[in-house]
């Protein structure tokens, strides 16, 4: 029994700090994407300005409950219940399935909620807005929805317990299926970006493509970080071994963090979007140099703004080494 608190102690200490870490970097990420919306020269009309702020703030929100419920219940916890009878045995006992811990575990499958909507939405974008490929992942999202509900309504039951008993039936399949389609959403986003990324390399010369291209960029569009760090939280969880509550708490604020930044990408013209995809696929003739290069690329017009040492305007005009290239399609 001590081995097995202590264990869970740990884990419960470790996860809290490191969820404090992560919470740091949202607040950051978030404050960026809100000055990218007032920025003037913003390219997102006033609807997405709105629904970005929107989507952002309520992220923000459940990520904060979520922290102030674990720092609170570990409070009473270590300190309030050391001294009284049971001690912090005791307190676990009787205090895991208490209202404000159902209340953060809500908070967490709501932000999973809400970051596998925007992925499946960026899955469409990316795969030119085709229905077909997110019928499965939708399913797969609707029951893990399903399984999520009854996984709560038994954890908030008296003596329930997030991690054993009962809840665990219900809890490995629902995040199995979340996981499982993080890595697929994962899988098909990458592909498609590494094949699309080679017509916007030939098109516009690698280091101009590098802002869609980059390593950077296709983890942070596909949440790889998100999914890995969901496996790792899986296989303990499963096997009722008492770390998976410290990677839990940072996957839960991978959860919220993932989706920020690919906000955040969208906000500041650097994620794929629409014109970017459709003109990707297409045949482009271009002009470099006085030469036309026929090729399959991308015609960037539309996106007039500025990032480091490349300006994307009306004459898709890029600058590196102290020398310009003009692309124009003819």
């Amino acid at each position: 029994m001590s081995s097995a608190l202590t264990e869970f102690e740990h884990s419960y200490y470790i996860g809290n700090y490191m969820s404090g870490i992560l919470y740091g970097v949202n607040l950051v990420m978030y404050f960026l994407t809100l000055q990218g919306l007032l920025r003037k020269n913003n390219h997102n009309s006033a609807k997405s300005r709105k629904f970005f702020a929107l989507y952002s703030t309520v992220l923000l929100l459940l990520l904060t409950v979520d922290i102030s419920v674990n720092a609170v219940w570990g409070e009473l916890m270590w300190i309030n219940a050391r001294d009284q009878p049971g001690g912090v045995p005791g307190f676990i006992v009787t205090q895991t399935s208490v209202w404000y811990q159902t209340l953060g575990s809500t908070s967490v499958v709501a932000m999973i909620f809400l970051g596998d909507a925007l992925l499946l939405y960026r899955l469409f974008i990316i795969y030119g807005s085709r229905y077909i490929v997110i019928a499965f992942p939708i399913l797969a999202y609707l029951a893990a929805f399903s399984l999520a509900i009854i996984e709560l309504v038994l954890a908030g039951k008296p003596g329930g317990n997030f991690f054993h008993g009962k809840t665990i039936n219900f809890g490995t399949p629902y995040y199995t299926i979340t996981i499982a389609l993080n890595i697929i959403i994962t899988v098909l986003i990458v592909s498609r970006l590494l094949k699309l990324g080679k017509a916007v390399s030939r098109a516009l010369g690698r280091d101009s493509a590098r802002i869609y291209t980059s390593v950077a960029s296709m983890l942070i569009e596909s949440a790889a970080p998100y999914s890995l760090v969901g496996i790792t939280f899986l296989i303990p969880y499963a096997m009722g071994n008492s770390t998976a509550i410290s990677f839990g708490q940072v996957w839960a604020k991978l959860t919220c963090l993932s989706p920020q930044l690919i906000v955040l990408r969208v906000v500041t013209g650097r994620a794929w979007g629409r014109e970017v995809i459709t003109q990707a696929q297409s045949n482009v003739e271009f002009m470099v140099g006085g030469k036309a290069v026929h090729a399959t690329g991308i015609e960037l017009q539309s996106h007039g703004y500025s990032q480091g040492a490349t300006t994307l305007g009306e004459t898709a005009t890029e600058k590196w080494n102290s020398s310009t290239k003009s692309l124009g399609s003819s």
